[in-house]
């Protein structure tokens, strides 16, 4: 076998001028699931094989995993494991959404299934997100739930961040879906403009824009919450604090311009959530916890103080980023913020 080969992050959007693709779901005959990983080394190998454990019948599966810049075996492991191994460098290293897109345009499959370097498939979850394309959808997110044993951080922040994509959610049409369990016909990904690679959008919502584009043209986002993988999130109270404070400093600007999340009609008014996201704090926490009280899930109750830190480095993140943000658009060559992958 050769060498993987290496390509720069400068040729690793989607194409501008790809044909319009049919949103129809399809039959794949291949599938290419992409993976984007950085100093993953410790994981990527059994994720990878995971995958190709599982077999649906005609279907041919490739990984492909996205090394962005590791500095430790996370090429390797991949590639011994099984996988197709490319390597993002050039400017714009260190970008999981560039990461994503270098994948998709080197990918052969009719589906592309998009997979985080930290998931780990459950038994059945390829064949969940085929069958949701069988039936006719273009787009399909399956659900991130909770592995066993993690730390208390570890299970506030997965509580934090996935109270709207856990199995327990019912299968329906959604606004958007996060890119760490995601499936979308390869034609019609490519049609769109992909994965926002501008920072600070790509470390936590760069996959607003091209869903808001979806969105558009009238092709809807299938949660199928049969299609499960395990989110490990990474313990200790500082990523717990954070990790929010990264998906809130992005959150105004991202949704702001796209459109494209829950209570949408919020992000019309800018400036008024920036002045109120102090005093949000605790509605947020108490949002949180409902949700998961909702689906019989009582541990974020006892967790609410730790809910309620983790918000408040939300609202904190909202806060300086929509400054910024306000302050940026509209500006050419604005300085990008580049936040460190941790």
């Amino acid at each position: 076998m050769g060498a993987d080969p290496v390509i720069g992050a400068e040729h690793s959007r989607p194409h501008p001028s790809a044909p319009a693709a049919s949103p129809v779901g399809q039959a794949a005959s291949r599938v290419s699931v992409i993976i984007p990983a950085r100093n993953a080394a410790g994981s990527v190998g059994d994720i990878v094989r995971a995958v190709l454990a599982q077999q649906v019948p005609g279907v041919d599966t490739e990984v492909i995993v996205v090394d962005d810049a590791s500095t430790d075996d996370t090429a390797a492991e991949a590639r011994a494991a099984g996988a197709r191994v490319l390597a993002l460098t050039g400017t714009r290293a260190g970008n999981p959404a560039a990461a994503r897109n270098l994948g998709a345009r080197a990918a052969r499959g009719d589906i592309l299934v998009f997979l985080d370097a930290d998931c780990l498939p459950a038994e059945g979850w390829l064949q969940a997100l085929l069958h949701a394309h069988n039936r006719g959808e273009a787009v399909a997110g399956g659900a991130l739930d909770l592995p066993p044993a993690l730390p208390l951080s570890a299970r506030c922040d997965y509580y934090c961040g996935w109270y709207h994509v856990h199995s327990r959610r019912p299968a329906g049409h959604v606004v958007n879906h996060p890119p760490a369990n995601l499936s979308v016909g390869r034609d019609l990904f490519l049609s769109t403009s992909g994965f926002d690679e501008r920072h600070p959008v790509a470390f936590a919502h760069e996959e607003l824009a091209w869903q808001a584009e979806l969105r558009r043209r009238g092709v809807p986002i299938y949660f199928e919450p049969k299609a499960v993988v395990l989110h490990r999130n990474r313990p200790g109270f500082g990523n717990l604090l954070r990790r929010n404070y990264r998906w809130g400093y992005s959150a105004i600007g991202s949704k702001a311009a796209t459109g494209a999340a829950r209570m949408a009609w919020l992000y019309r008014y800018p400036r008024s959530l920036i002045a109120l996201a102090p005093a949000s704090v605790p509605l947020q926490a108490l949002y949180i916890v409902a949700c998961w009280v909702r689906a019989g899930v009582l541990e974020p109750l006892v967790m609410l103080p730790l809910v309620l830190a983790a918000r408040a480095a939300y609202a904190a993140g909202m806060l300086v980023g929509g400054i910024r943000w306000l302050r940026s658009r509209g500006t050419p060559g604005a300085v990008e913020i580049r936040p460190r992958w941790a």
